[in-house]
């Protein structure tokens, strides 16, 4: 268990620093253990792209372990005892592994598992919030969004603590997702809208909300919120804002999970805008169409510090691939 919880915190850079001491005695932590603490960088920003042989994306499995499992190795990221094999492989969950499925405890554990592995080959794996975590964290006895998920601890005879606690595998991990991750010139979040901040104010509001654990923020789980947002892709009047934002921000292209239908697409992955915006999540759901999904693949990371449309394949359960283009 302690390996778990030590992997867990390194893998995305958890430290105690100073101000996170501080934060311990105030607020929410008035009266909380200090050790119970989980520091978060809130947005995890990555420059060294020829680190990864390549970048893998998926999101939005919901508790579908059977099909991740065959997913993953199709993709060659696991092996038939579901070990990781995929070397310095960068790998990248867009968030909501959670609720409406049927094994949500079993995902979150295949992440534990393969978090470690993967660190300790040279390679990453790194979960961002999805408004499923989110909203889970912020109040479990009140999300109706998790009743799956209740379901299976009770079943299993799991406490909820077991989730919401700092001091367990499964709750580090939770705690420890960040809400976004920058590669480059690209961002990788849950659904692909930020509010309108530049990106050091978009940083250190990030990094505020998950250290204190305010996961009821509105800049979590708001309407408008990078968890929340929906829509925001079908009129000009949210979307031409959101590409400025990136131009101003230094930001070419976002991937980004959450709705199965963006852009009127659905059960599949899509680059739109000349490929700048890209929606991987296909609807593996049941109540979305209980979707085969597929990985989202950049086959040369170093393309992703370019400010142009990179190489990126689509990876199917039949271990099948084709070259995404955009639409």
């Amino acid at each position: 268990m302690k390996k778990y919880v030590i992997a867990c915190t390194i893998i995305v850079n958890l430290v105690f620093a100073a101000d996170c001491a501080s934060l311990a005695l105030q607020g929410r932590f008035a009266n909380r253990d200090p050790q119970s603490v989980i520091a978060n960088p809130g947005v995890v920003e990555l420059g060294e792209s020829t680190k990864y042989s390549q970048v893998i994306v998926i999101s939005d499995v919901h508790g579908m372990y059977d099909r991740l499992v065959g997913l993953l190795r199709a993709g060659q990221v696991i092996d038939r005892q579901n070990n990781w094999i995929a070397g310095n492989t960068l790998f990248v969950v867009t968030g909501d592994s959670i609720d409406k499925g049927p094994k949500s405890l079993e995902v979150m554990d295949l992440w534990i598992k393969l978090q470690s592995q993967a660190s300790e080959a040279g390679g990453l794996l790194i979960h961002t919030l999805g408004n499923h975590e989110a909203e889970f964290l912020a109040n479990p006895e009140a999300d109706k969004k998790a009743s799956e998920l209740i379901s299976e601890l009770q079943v299993q005879n799991v406490p909820v603590t077991d989730l919401t606690s700092t001091q367990t595998p499964r709750g580090v991990f939770l705690h420890s997702e960040p809400v976004a991750l920058k590669m480059g010139k690209w961002l990788f979040c849950h659904s692909g809208f930020y509010p309108n901040m530049n990106w050091s104010d978009f940083v250190t509001q990030a990094q505020r909300v998950t250290t204190l654990q305010n996961y009821a923020d509105g800049f979590l789980i708001g309407d408008t919120s990078i968890l929340e947002a929906k829509d925001w892709e079908k009129s000009e009047v949210t979307l031409n804002p959101i590409l400025y934002r990136m131009n101003g921000n230094g930001l070419y292209g976002i991937v980004f999970g959450h709705q199965p239908s963006a852009f009127g697409i659905k059960g599949r992955s899509a680059a739109k805008m000349g490929g700048r915006l890209i929606k991987i999540d296909n609807g593996m759901a049941p109540e979305a169409g209980a979707h085969p999904g597929s990985l989202l693949v950049f086959t040369n990371p170093s393309q992703l510090l370019q400010a142009a449309y990179p190489q990126i394949k689509i990876i199917f359960p039949d271990g099948s691939n084709k070259v995404l283009q955009p639409e």
